[in-house]
């Protein structure tokens, strides 16, 4: 190819991911959702700078709009914000189609569910959708497979009755987290449960988290607090007026460990030797703290492949066995933390 044909060459979401310096999924996420999407102003003016540099235009919506037929696999955003975790999974779901040739479109309503959010999502012609399956209400995927949605897979917490479902419940990491502390001997146990946008999952991670210290037979304090450094420290200096404290925190997430480890430092303590700390969802940073961060690592990688694949077979109506769902399993990451 000689460099005529090169500079020809249309550019992609991966060259403007790259000038851009943020994810695939991130670029998808900015170029399909409205201005007050949860983005930053800086993410998304990088990101539309670099598409004005490069001329990109993704053209998969209006070519499934013009023909009826697209190779676009819908996933709406679930409510939770976007982060590390998820965008891990996009990412790994993104390049697992990508070798089948297929695009992932991101739809950016998180909040729309049932016949409401399914006419919206087939106003765009996807070949298939993959969505959270408290959304998909019957009336949902009726509306998707009459507008000639080839695939319809789930994702959540339980099984969805009608369709395929891909099994990834955080009540499963606050379960693990409490077991690792409770094999590690600490009976005063802390559970932090965020309020704000991490409400939900917060509250999940609670509910598996209490389930496990109930099973042992342990009273776990569940300590409700806002995404502000202050709230942290106040519930710290309040451990430290009591008698018997906790010998350990379940943080929730990792950025809530960190907060309550820094926390715990400028009130003396020693991380864990005060006090053991575990976080969840297993960030690059856990490695580069000090101490460094215990933490619940999920495999998203393995769902966003399994995924693609079974999304696939759908297509093709290959055989996929209803019993057949992928389950997400947790497990901690043992650092210097707890």
């Amino acid at each position: 190819m000689n460099m005529s044909e090169s500079a020809a060459k249309p550019p992609t979401s991966a060259d403007v991911a790259r000038l851009a310096g943020v994810s695939r999924s991130t670029v998808s996420y900015v170029l399909n959702s409205p201005p007050g999407a949860r983005v930053s102003a800086e993410t998304r003016e990088r990101v539309l700078k670099a598409v004005r540099e490069l001329g990109y235009a993704p053209s998969a919506p209006a070519r499934s709009l013009r023909s009826g037929n697209s190779d676009v696999v819908l996933f709406p955003l679930p409510l939770q914000p976007m982060g590390q975790l998820l965008e891990t999974f996009i990412d790994e779901l993104t390049e697992a189609l990508r070798r089948q040739e297929l695009s992932l479109l991101i739809h950016a309503d998180r909040y729309a569910r049932g016949a409401d959010a399914a006419r919206a999502w087939a106003a765009l012609r996807p070949l298939a959708v993959l969505a959270e399956s408290a959304r998909l209400t019957d009336g949902a995927v009726q509306v998707l497979r009459r507008a000639g949605v080839r695939a319809i897979f789930a994702w959540g917490r339980e099984e969805h009755p009608g369709v395929p479902t891909a099994i990834f419940d955080n009540r499963d990491s606050g379960a693990v987290a409490i077991r690792h502390l409770i094999g590690n001997g600490h009976r005063r146990i802390a559970c932090l449960v965020p309020a704000g946008p991490l409400a939900a999952l917060g509250a999940d991670r609670w509910e598996g988290a209490k389930g496990a210290a109930d099973e042992a037979g342990i009273q776990l304090r569940r300590v409700d607090v806002g995404y502000v450094r202050e709230d942290i420290l106040q519930v710290v200096r309040g451990w430290q007026r009591e008698t018997d404290p906790p010998t350990a925190v379940f943080a929730n997430n990792d950025d809530f460990a960190l907060m309550i480890i820094s926390a715990l430092r400028e009130c003396g303590w020693s991380v864990p030797d005060d006090m053991a700390v575990v976080g969840a969802d297993d960030l690059p940073f856990c490695d580069l703290v000090w101490p460094r961060l215990t933490s619940v690592a999920m495999h998203t990688r393995t769902m966003g492949g399994g995924a693609a694949d079974a999304l696939t077979a759908l297509m093709e109506n290959k055989p996929y066995k209803h019993r057949d769902h992928m389950v997400v399993h947790p497990r901690v990451v043992v650092r210097e933390s707890g």
